[in-house]
């Protein structure tokens, strides 16, 4: 069965990289509110962790950059865990013993340990709990009926338990935790066509970590959010809405610092945010709708919302991308995914394809990228009416160490290790890469 998350088999073997931190910048004249931003930033850089993957996209950048190096060339994952009738849409997280913790469409959380065996089970309180957050030895997810909670690492426990809202999305949205506070996102997009759709959310929360207390919510201005898994910081959030607007809020009370209007207002895209040490964030977006829908990958300043570059692609980019330094080239990267998801498993076969980029993170320049080999079939590989799997076209990448990308062609149900060819170089071409990473 295909998944979103690639972390089960790609990130179990890999360690975190906290990226180094950025130069910390002193307060001048008229750019002293700028430079405060910048010094917040630097300080989330240098905040640590004892677990491998305590969240989706390994750090609070949401960066995808591990500080290990994973299998390659990629080998066949060591077990498996398969279940009729049950879905995993979720990204798994992993501790510092390489436990694996996931949350699952029918509202079970399971944690595994490194050999496969399951260690504990709990029935959350309704169906979809989503993608979770480690942090202190303690699990925060969230379900589909409104309920926040905590459990135990070590057993399965619930800590405490909270009636947030009445119903909360069922998209594959990321709960995050940090010393203090709780971000996520708050109600669901109603439907009036579908009653039935719940995907997406009108507004985010912040909560207290120790109990769950509502602190303040934000309502996202004409759009929702979906898949929301947002870059932390120490004392602000960014995220981005369905359309490619990007936000940035401060903790301490949900006030706007700046917000970026969408370059396509009304289009839909399922991809996310990702932040780098030296003060940038990304965002792959669509641009229209229907047949002629395109997209594109923007960069824009964290401290000031000011867009660097606007990159635009033949097709919508629905995953968020990672940053790193991927292999053969000794500088940062933005790696993302392109193309449609293949949609529901009904009506004649389709014929999908998609992309993989790796962009220069500075120009938005193409480095390289990778065509997987076509799907064609009804919905994605294994999804059937009676289980129906809706991941995205690609799940989001994540960089290992020595520069490979690891990511999941959903369609297909194929996990790729990703390495650009050296072979397609001429000689001055390989010479120059070798010099670029002595």
């Amino acid at each position: 069965m295909a998944t979103n998350g690639v972390a089960m088999a790609a990130v179990a073997l890999a360690r975190l990289l906290w990226a180094t931190a950025a130069e910390e910048l002193s307060c001048v004249d008229e750019n002293c509110g700028v430079n405060l931003v910048q010094i917040q930033i630097a300080k989330a850089v240098h905040r640590k962790t004892d677990y491998w993957y305590p969240g989706r996209a390994v750090d609070y950048n949401r960066s995808g950059y591990s500080d290990a190096t994973g299998p390659w060339p990629l080998k066949a994952p060591s077990w498996k865990f398969e279940e009729a009738g049950m879905n995993f849409h979720q990204t798994p997280c992993i501790d510092h013993e390489r436990n694996i913790y996931t949350g699952s469409d029918q509202g079970r959380i399971l944690s595994f340990d490194a050999q496969g065996s399951k260690r504990w089970e709990v029935q959350g309180p309704s169906r979809a709990c989503q993608n979770p957050f480690l942090y202190d030895s303690k699990l925060y997810t969230s379900c589909d009926d409104g309920s926040v909670m905590a459990l135990d690492m070590t057993d399965g426990r619930i800590l405490w338990h909270r009636q947030l809202e009445e119903e909360l999305p069922d998209d594959t949205y990321s709960m995050t935790a940090t010393e203090e506070f709780l971000f996520m996102p708050y109600g669901y997009q109603k439907n009036l066509m579908n009653p039935k759709d719940r995907t997406g959310s009108p507004a985010v929360a912040l909560l207290r970590r120790s109990d769950g207390k509502l602190l303040w919510t934000f309502e996202v201005p004409g759009s929702s959010t979906v898949n929301l898994a947002p870059c932390m910081f120490e004392t602000s959030v960014i995220f981005n809405d369905v359309s490619g607007g990007i936000y940035h809020l401060r903790l301490s009370d949900g006030s706007v610092i700046w917000k970026k209007e969408a370059l396509s207002p009304g289009s839909y895209t399922l991809g996310g945010v990702s932040c780098s040490a030296d003060g940038k964030v990304y965002n792959g977006f669509s641009v229209g709708t229907g047949k002629n829908e395109t997209g594109g990958l923007q960069a824009l300043n964290i401290s000031t919302g000011e867009r660097i570059f606007t990159k635009q692609f033949s097709a919508a980019v629905h995953n968020a991308p990672a940053v790193g330094k991927v292999y053969g080239h000794n500088r940062l990267a933005v790696v993302f995914g392109m193309g449609e998801p293949a949609g529901v498993p009904i009506g004649p076969p389709r014929h999908v394809n998609g992309t993989v980029f790796a962009a220069d993170a500075e120009t938005g320049e193409v480095l390289w990228s990778f065509e997987p080999a076509a799907w064609d079939g009804v919905g994605v590989a294994g999804s059937t009416m009676d289980q129906i799997c809706l991941p995205d076209l690609f799940s989001a990448a994540t960089i290992s160490k020595d520069g490979t990308v690891y990511i999941n062609w959903s369609a297909g149900g194929v996990t790729y290790a990703l390495r650009e060819p050296w072979r397609r170089c001429s000689l001055p071409c390989v010479l120059a890469r070798m010099a670029e990473n002595t």
